[in-house]
């Protein structure tokens, strides 16, 4: 059975790029360094590969992220005991929905112990890309959240006192309107990286709470509060983050099992988004 983590990319054009190539889309722009199968030597001894690139719709895209490395066994050969060298090439599977930039990757224990692991060595193989290089063009991942358990204790809390959330240069398109994408202009404006805001009252309204924790979770953000369960309990502090969104399938070997994973990341990443993804 494998085991997939959602994460969400961010790409970032450099402002410089000749105008005809800022017509480009971040999601053109993912696929296009993704085709090149870019390859790097992130570690010594340790080069990591893109390959078996193959689309699933018009979307969606399959692909394997691996490493090779050169081995050594010993073996027994005409008489005599001798090393013979051989490389290894694990690699494991991901599906990308192009258009959400949203990702989902296998873990293998082989690559990485964590899943956050491999995402950070795509991401670093994706930014040491010749095309990246040449375009100017930066990547980030960051996992993505499922922001239900937080969300059920803002509103059934008695009172929140406090709620703070982060937020990043623009890129997603489907963020708060109100809030996220003032923020995410004046981050820019500012040639900021990473931003922070926090809200204070006696008691802020859980509803409009929500949306703000829902586009944190979608875009890899945080978010947290401080809130009274109840009316005679202490205050207690919340956090968005601590549960990843995964999915499980039997395998990925055929079209059929890769569309069917696809659409089911594509229902996970609503969910997490709620209002089925929109605004």
């Amino acid at each position: 059975m494998l085991a997939f983590q959602l994460f969400r990319i961010k790409v970032y054009p450099s402002p410089q790029l000749h105008l005809m190539e800022k017509t480009k889309s971040p999601s053109e722009i993912l696929k296009e360094t993704i085709d090149t199968l870019p390859y790097a030597e992130l570690r010594k001894g340790m080069i990591w590969h893109i390959g078996n690139v193959s689309p699933i719709d018009e979307n969606g895209l399959y692909f394997r992220v691996g490493r090779t490395t050169k081995s050594k066994i010993e073996v027994y050969q005409d008489g005599n005991f001798v090393d013979e060298e051989f490389e290894t090439a694990p690699y494991t599977h991901l599906i990308l929905d192009i258009s959400l930039e949203v990702c989902a990757i296998a873990g293998k224990s082989k690559l990485s112990p964590k899943t956050t692991g491999i995402a950070n060595q795509f991401i670093r193989l994706l930014n040491e890309s010749n095309y990246a290089h040449t375009k100017k063009v930066t990547f980030e991942i960051d996992e993505i959240n499922d922001p239900e358990d937080f969300v059920s204790h803002l509103k059934r809390a008695y009172a929140i006192s406090k709620f703070w959330v982060t937020f990043s240069k623009p890129n997603p398109f489907d963020v708060n309107e109100d809030f996220y994408k003032p923020m995410e202009k004046l981050l820019k404006a500012s040639d900021g990286a990473k931003g922070k805001t926090e809200l204070g009252g006696s008691n802020l309204k859980s509803d409009s709470l929500e949306d703000l924790a829902r586009t944190a979770a979608s875009t890899g953000n945080e978010a947290g509060a401080w809130l009274q369960p109840e009316q005679e309990r202490p205050k207690v502090k919340k956090l968005l983050k601590g549960n990843p969104v995964g999915v499980s399938q039997e395998d990925v070997a055929d079209e059929g099992q890769r569309k069917n994973l696809l659409q089911g990341v594509r229902d996970l990443y609503r969910k997490v988004r709620g209002r089925d993804g929109k605004q």
